[in-house]
């Protein structure tokens, strides 16, 4: 009796052993929606990253023909000193710009979780600069840094401090590319925070105040377990973005004073569309790859201390 039921049930679209065709059928129709989507992803992913390891074996100045080399690329990388303050660079960007980002977004989320109008408008002046053009707020920020009549540097002067270069000194000008980056990164974390925090049920919340917890005790240890999933995302989409930083770089500075500004990207750029030494540029490329892949894949480590429960 059980095994005509489901015969009967399987013949009315379900997947029986006999009917090859059938299964073959629904199979070729998942890969005719599938294909649009690969298409895009061979297309402008794979084929140019699998193209730029493959250049980064060859000397090609886009004109010329391609001349084999090897690995001679790679040995002029390593063997040049500007290689490793570009590396210094790119690194204390992702030290500098990611606790602030991370940890201020939070913070903000916690304060204007709660609705109101007066909160809607503070949440779009913070998230407003993460979709403005970064060329014209780099312009901007160049007025704000500006060492003669920068807002800036009247502050500073009327709290009786001394007035800096800002961008125009090597000591100053990695600090102000920080303090830009770390503005405009900022209103993207606090609305992903402000969608883990509202996502949180307010029965848990109301449970922890029946407990005794509020206030601060709340925060560390309700809230941020609970938003820990959007860390862990916040921490690996951010370091991507930090490390392919470039056009608040290009605007504001160039990578100077010298190269105490320049990162892998700025680099890359120089030799790739100034210099037109493609092998050498795709070299820069797979190495900056490889760089945001092993942090990753160390972030990654991490996931286990995530909490996926609510």
């Amino acid at each position: 009796m059980a095994s005509r039921i489901q015969v009967g049930v399987l013949g009315q679209g379900g997947y029986m052993p006999g009917k090859k065709g059938f299964s073959i059928k629904q199979e070729v129709k998942g890969l005719v929606f599938v294909v649009p989507a690969f298409s895009f992803l061979a297309i402008f992913t794979l084929y140019p990253m699998i193209n730029a390891i493959l250049n980064s074996f060859y000397n090609w100045n886009l004109g010329g023909r391609k001349r084999f080399v090897g690995l001679y690329n790679y040995q002029k990388m390593f063997s040049a000193d500007e290689i490793y303050m570009v590396l210094r660079n790119t690194l204390v960007y992702v030290v500098s710009i990611l606790p602030f980002t991370i940890v201020l977004g939070f913070l903000l989320a916690v304060f204007l979780k709660r609705k109101s109008k007066l909160n809607v408008v503070y949440r779009t002046m913070i998230f407003t600069p993460h979709i403005a053009s970064m060329v014209g707020l780099s312009v901007v920020w160049l007025y704000i840094f500006n060492p003669q009549y920068g807002i800036l540097n009247k502050v500073l002067t009327n709290m009786g401090l001394a007035p800096l270069r800002w961008v125009n000194d090597s000591s100053t000008a990695l600090l102000s590319i920080v303090i830009v980056t770390v503005w405009r990164m900022l209103g993207y974390n606090v609305i992903v925070y402000l969608g883990a925090i509202q996502n949180i049920p307010q029965e848990v919340i109301e449970a922890a105040h029946i407990d005794g917890a509020k206030g601060i005790r709340t925060v560390w240890n309700i809230i941020m377990p609970l938003v820990s999933p959007s860390t862990f995302m916040l921490l690996i989409l951010n370091t991507i973005s930090v490390m392919k930083l470039f056009t608040t770089i290009e605007n504001m500075t160039g990578g100077g004073p010298g190269t105490s500004t320049a990162n892998l990207v700025m680099m890359l750029y120089e030799y790739a569309f100034r210099q037109y030494q493609m092998g050498y540029a795709s070299a820069i490329a797979v190495l900056l790859f490889l760089l945001i892949l092993a942090i990753n894949l160390v972030q990654m480590s991490f996931e286990r201390y995530v909490n996926y429960d609510v």
